[in-house]
């Protein structure tokens, strides 16, 4: 099984993570990272001991708040030093359901792409 960190601003993650589980129940495997507060070299580091459990065994999928911020930049860095290790920026709750109920029947880069498309579809602008 896939694991997963969410990686976020303020209370984001959790949030999340608590509105995946009241909607699915129970939920292994899947961590909360806010970067409040922290230096880049605090969050990578952070994010290294998450990903060290889970890298070894189906991968890691990490989903960070904004392309570009320091959510972003730190899993970018700790991907490109840890295999199995792939990130989805723009984390919503239809990504964070998608990855829960997917990523036992699809592999690491499958399934970032399943909940990249998943989290984009879940974005609906009702019409005036």
């Amino acid at each position: 099984m896939v694991a997963g960190i969410l990686v976020t601003h303020g209370p984001v993650a959790d949030a999340l993570i608590q509105a995946a589980t009241g909607i699915l129940g129970p939920v292994e495997h899947l961590a909360g990272l806010s970067v409040t507060g922290l230096s880049l070299s605090a969050i990578q580091s952070r994010l290294r001991s998450l990903v060290h459990g889970y890298a070894e065994r189906d991968g890691v999928l990490i989903m960070a708040s904004l392309r570009g911020g320091s959510c972003w930049n730190a899993a970018a860095r700790v991907a490109h030093e840890v295999a199995n290790v792939r990130v989805v920026s723009g984390v919503n709750l239809p990504m964070v359901l998608s990855f829960v109920t997917k990523r036992e029947h699809l592999e690491l880069n499958e399934l970032a792409q399943v909940i990249a498309n998943d989290g984009t579809r879940g974005i609906t602008l009702l019409p005036a």
